[in-house]
C-alpha cells in the first residue's frame, strides 16, 4: 500500500501542472518541472523539443478528462509512467509510449490527437539509433520489422476500406494485415489507415505487452507502424481483447 501510495504521488507530482498556461505547446519545456527530474525519461524528454512537446500534448488532454472518467484516466496514466520510465533514454520507446497515452486519452472525450511529423520522427529515431530489425512479427518492446501492407479493411468486414467511408458505421472499426504476418485492429475508423495502400512498405514495431497475463494468453500487443510513403502513423493493437478479457 506504501508503494502505491508513493507511485500516485509520483503520477499527481507530474500531472499536477497539467493546463498550466505556462505549458504551451510553444514553449520547449515539457509540462513538469525539468529540475525536479529524477528519471532517465524524463531527463531525455526535457532534452528533446519533440518528445517535450508529446508531453504538453498529453498533459492538456489530462486536463480536459472530468467526472469520473478522471479516476480512470490515473490508473491509466500510473501504468503509462511505469512503462515510460521502463524506457529509460530510449526516445523511439519514449515517443511510442507518450503517442498511445495520447491515443488513450482521446477516448476519454478529450480534444487532443497525436501531431503529423509523428511518422516521420519515429523514421529518423530508428535511422539514426541502434533499433534492432527483425525478419517477422516483432516480438521484443523496442524491435522493429520493415514489411509491407497486405490487406486494409473494417473489423466486422473483409471489403477494402475507402476514403471518406461509403456506407461505414462506427462499430466497423478499423484493420490491417501485413506480410510478416502482423495484425492490427482498431474499433474506431483510422485516418492513417485508411490513406495507405495495398503494397505500402511500413515500419512496423512492438510498442508495450501487457503485464500479469493468464498462462498462455499472449493478447493485447500494441504495435506502431509508420508508412514510408506518407509517413502516415497509427499505434493500434494486434487483438480485439487484452489478455484476459473475452
Amino acid at each position: 500500500m506504501i508503494q502505491i501510495a508513493l507511485w500516485m504521488n509520483v503520477l499527481l507530482s507530474l500531472f499536477e501542472l497539467f493546463g498550466a498556461p505556462e505549458a504551451s505547446a510553444n514553449s520547449f519545456s515539457p509540462s513538469f518541472d525539468c529540475n525536479r527530474a529524477r528519471y532517465q525519461d524524463e531527463f531525455t524528454i526535457c532534452n528533446d523539443q519533440k518528445l517535450s512537446e508529446l508531453d504538453q500534448i498529453a498533459s492538456r488532454g489530462y486536463s480536459q478528462v472530468k467526472g469520473e472518467s478522471r479516476s480512470i484516466a490515473q490508473d491509466f496514466l500510473l501504468s503509462s509512467l511505469h512503462a515510460r520510465h521502463a524506457c529509460g533514454s530510449n526516445k523511439l520507446c519514449i515517443l511510442d509510449t507518450q503517442a498511445q497515452v495520447i491515443d488513450g486519452l482521446s477516448e476519454f472525450g478529450t480534444h487532443v490527437s497525436n501531431p503529423p511529423w509523428i511518422g516521420a520522427f519515429r523514421l529518423s529515431l530508428i535511422k539514426n539509433g541502434n533499433t534492432p530489425i527483425v525478419s517477422g512479427v516483432p516480438e521484443r518492446v523496442g524491435t522493429c520489422s520493415r514489411t509491407k501492407i497486405k490487406a486494409i479493411g473494417t473489423r466486422l468486414h473483409d471489403r477494402q476500406m475507402i476514403v471518406p467511408p461509403k456506407n461505414y458505421t462506427e462499430n466497423e472499426g478499423t484493420t490491417i494485415q501485413y506480410d510478416n504476418e502482423g495484425f492490427q485492429v482498431s474499433y474506431e475508423f483510422n485516418p492513417d489507415v485508411a490513406a495507405s495502400r495495398i503494397g505500402d512498405q511500413v515500419i512496423f514495431c512492438l510498442v508495450s505487452i501487457p503485464q500479469n497475463c493468464p498462462p498462455g494468453d499472449d493478447r493485447g500487443k500494441i504495435y506502431s507502424a509508420t508508412n514510408l510513403r506518407n509517413q502516415r502513423s497509427w499505434i493500434m493493437p494486434a487483438t480485439q481483447h487484452s489478455c484476459g478479457g473475452a
